[in-house]
């Protein structure tokens, strides 16, 4: 039996969206893989919605420029295919919308989705609506929820392939310097150590990807708000990472519009500070590219500790790249805790941001 999930459920304490998840019981080892590229979705509806309002609607959501990006890159790369034509291969894409309008079978608007239905790495959604107008009206209210399961989705398929290959050298650094364990691409092995800093990167010039680890103390509630998250990140920057000419350094882009949200994961105490945005090269160099970090609170030794990951990539398309390096920060966890569960992330409640 499979078991659904509604997107109409309640909101959690601190205004986090429930948007509970959990894994079908009807997958199994054998299952076939599902198919596609990161970010990829088959939109089934009747293809007489295909151009109409409604169907104009879903497409401007779904494929609205992903946040924190210096180039439009869209949150989701979109196929659509007819409800009767929706058979075989079709069925395995890892990600799956399906509308269905129908007045003499529904009298309002919902959606569930499911896992693993057809293949193994698939959410599939469903929405049942009485009409066009109705599931217009309901993407208003709930088109963020909608759009955080796919997304989510997509950051778990990027941890499922982060428990299985991973920087142990990056772990052994985390842990020995900051008592975490954390999971990021196994790529990264050089690193640079500094007083309650860590920098670790692949080191590529092409397609760069790169891991911050520092500390600083905390003195209450606003030590983990958007403006000192920001200050420390630009000082940290600003000591620790030199440029490639004399007196230039990475700080954040002030001129594009910083995210802040609260991201609670199972399990944990506090929810997690998270800033996205752009960072770049002061000073000379011409260096750039989207940037995102989580803050956690370490209560016991009353430090604010932030992982942060950031991409180069020029004139390349970064939202795969930023995308794993975001699922990796979800593996952060206290050095007791051995293994990384990817499916923690399909459990995140975010507060509303973006």
């Amino acid at each position: 039996m499979k078991r659904w999930i509604s997107l109409w459920l309640p909101c959690l304490a601190l205004g986090m969206s429930v948007l509970a998840s959990c894994k079908s019981s009807g997958s199994s080892a054998l299952q076939q893989k599902a198919t596609g590229k990161p970010g990829e979705l088959m939109l089934v509806m009747d293809k007489q919605y295909f151009e109409a309002p409604m169907g104009l609607k879903l497409y401007d959501l779904l494929e609205d420029d992903a946040p924190s990006l210096p180039q439009a890159e869209p949150s989701l790369r979109i196929s659509r295919v007819p409800t009767q034509s929706f058979t075989g291969f079709m069925q395995l894409v890892r990600n799956v919308l399906i509308v269905d309008v129908d007045k003499d079978r529904y009298t309002t608007t919902s959606m569930k989705y499911s896992y693993d239905d057809w293949a193994k790495g698939q959410v599939v959604m469903r929405m049942t609506s009485p009409s066009p107008d109705s599931i217009m009206s309901y993407l208003d209210s709930k088109g963020e929820g909608i759009m955080n399961v796919f997304v989510r989705h997509e950051l778990f398929l990027f941890g499922e392939l982060l428990a299985k290959q991973y920087s142990a050298r990056a772990q052994h650094f985390t842990d020995s310097l900051f008592g975490r364990n954390i999971n990021v691409p196994e790529d990264i092995r050089n690193q640079k150590v500094a007083k309650d800093f860590l920098w670790m990167s692949n080191s590529s010039m092409r397609s760069r990807h790169d891991i911050l680890v520092y500390s600083y103390p905390y003195t209450g509630p606003k030590s983990m708000g958007l403006d000192a998250l920001v200050a420390k990140r630009d000082s940290v920057l600003r000591t620790n990472i030199a440029g490639e000419f004399e007196g230039s350094y990475p700080c954040t882009e002030q001129n594009y519009g910083l995210l802040y949200r609260r991201v609670q994961l199972p399990g944990e105490e506090s929810p997690r500070a998270e800033v996205r945005g752009l960072w770049k090269m002061t000073g000379g160099a011409m260096m750039g590219g989207p940037f995102v970090s989580h803050a956690i609170l370490d209560k016991a030794a009353q430090r604010v500790l932030v992982f942060e990951g950031f991409v180069y990539r020029p004139n390349e398309d970064k939202l795969h790249l930023i995308r794993m390096m975001e699922a990796a920060l979800y593996s952060l966890r206290p050095s007791s805790v051995k293994t990384f569960d990817p499916e923690l992330i399909l459990k995140v409640a975010y507060t509303k941001g973006f």
